[in-house]
């Protein structure tokens, strides 16, 4: 069966790297071909490969010539080409993230159709909903921006066309369930190897000193990835503050915009823990893995919880750290021996009671620790790959559904009903029994 799946290939996606972790099984099955947005720098791949950039004739007759066309989306920029695409060939999408706002977004003032997806939102979710959208900026900052984009994700318009859908965590599957005419895969979604490969020199000189620092009988927790206003590293902040230990050392590693490290070292400051609390910015593997290796505890809290399943959350349970998390989203089903779950409605005290349980027993993180490494260890490309392939089989038995549906949606446009819910409810469920689409 001749495939084409496309997907990022920059250098620094995560998503590119899970993806080609799967390529080579998925080539001993298929006749495999990946296409990419133009990218100056791509990384390696082991099947033929090609970019491509805007809409055109050739490049959708070439397409329309493979038996399955696989789209891998995320919510990043990197992305937003494939968006006219996939409205022109229905295909299996791989959905990373739980909200696509961004991507579509971008994807729409790129190709002129924002107001379209304005009438859209303004459809579903009311006038003010779709003014934030046209305006990119929800009043109240950036934590409310983020709110958002869980309220309004935008899947259905990744969806709607779709032979089903791969997604990474129960939690994400039943969020989805309904969008597409296909089936929703749960994919197990291995850990990323190499998120970012370019050499972190600047930040080497003094994270090495700061590691050379800590005494043996310090207590280092991290939380690793974007300092983004859904992470509460105020929270992790303020939680260490409140257990007044001298030795407990708390690092947030990742990029991290200027305001906000001015913000959280003030926070931390006030709150005592001064040189105790670590801004590292943007570091490499090596670096991460290094600090990981030192590391005592991980912190990975997200709310709301805008991705299908969390690589940074896999990365520390990977490098054998017992986590924190809170007890909502896809991290609700991460196993109970390996991490901490927190009550979202109580973060604080939930918070400090998990931190001061780790900090006091290091059986228990060692005993926690080895599960999370197990755990993260058994997600590799081989069965992200097994699951891809099931996928595949069950869009290829979708694809006379989607037929139907386009016909159908023809057929309503001519008489301008098209727009009318009980219309077409009436006609999708007429059409579900007489084909026996259920």
């Amino acid at each position: 069966m001749r495939v084409a799946m496309l997907t990022p290939m920059a250098q620094d996606s995560a998503i590119a790297d899970v993806m080609l972790q799967a390529v080579p099984d998925l080539a001993r099955e298929w006749d495999l071909e990946v296409w990419y947005p133009a990218e100056p720098n791509p990384r390696p791949c082991p099947v033929p490969s090609r970019s491509f950039g805007a809409l055109d004739s050739d490049a959708l007759a070439e397409l329309a010539e493979f038996d399955l066309v696989v789209y891998v989306l995320g919510d990043s920029p990197f992305h937003a080409a494939m968006l006219p695409f996939m409205r022109r060939i229905p295909g299996l999408v791989v959905l990373h993230d739980a909200s696509i706002t961004n991507l579509v977004r971008t994807a729409a003032v790129r190709d002129k159709s924002l107001d379209t997806v304005v009438r859209e939102v303004e459809e579903l979710h009311g006038e003010e909903a779709a003014e934030i959208l046209r305006v990119g900026y929800a009043p109240g900052g950036p934590l409310k921006w983020l709110d958002f984009c869980s309220q309004v994700p935008l899947d259905q318009i990744a969806l709607q066309r779709s032979l089903g859908a791969v997604v990474h965590s129960q939690w994400h599957a039943r969020r989805v369930d309904g969008m597409s005419l296909g089936e929703i895969t749960v994919a197990p979604l291995p850990v990323p190897t190499s998120r970012m490969r370019e050499k972190s020199e600047r930040a080497r000189g003094p994270i090495d000193k700061a590691l050379a620092a800590l005494d043996p009988a310090d207590l280092l927790v991290v939380t690793v990835g974007h300092v983004n206003a859904n992470r509460l590293v105020d929270e992790i902040v303020s939680a260490a503050a409140d257990l007044e230990s001298e030795r407990l050392h708390v690092w947030a590693v990742g990029h991290v915009e200027s305001s906000t490290r001015a913000e959280l070292r003030r926070r931390a400051v006030q709150l005592g823990l001064g040189d105790r609390f670590l801004l590292t910015g943007r570091v490499d593997d090596a670096l991460l893995a290094d600090v990981l290796e030192r590391a005592d505890i991980a912190v990975a809290l997200r709310t709301p919880v805008l991705e299908g399943q969390s690589a940074s959350v896999l990365t520390q349970m990977r490098a054998g750290l017992p986590a924190v998390v809170l007890n909502h989203g896809h991290y609700a089903e991460l196993p109970d021996d390996a991490v901490v779950k927190v009550d979202p409605d109580n973060v604080r005290h939930g918070l400090v009671d998990a931190l001061q349980r780790l900090a006091r027993d290091p059986e228990e993180r060692a005993r926690r620790g080895e599960a999370a490494r197990d755990y993260a260890g058994a997600r590799n490309g081989s069965a992200y790959a097994d699951a891809i392939l099931v996928a595949a089989e069950r869009a290829l038995a979708a694809r006379p559904m989607t037929v139907l549906a386009a016909d159908l949606n023809r057929r309503l446009e001519r008489i301008d009903l098209h727009r009318q819910p009980a219309v077409v409810d009436l006609v999708s469920d007429l059409a579900f029994e007489l084909f026996d689409l259920a």
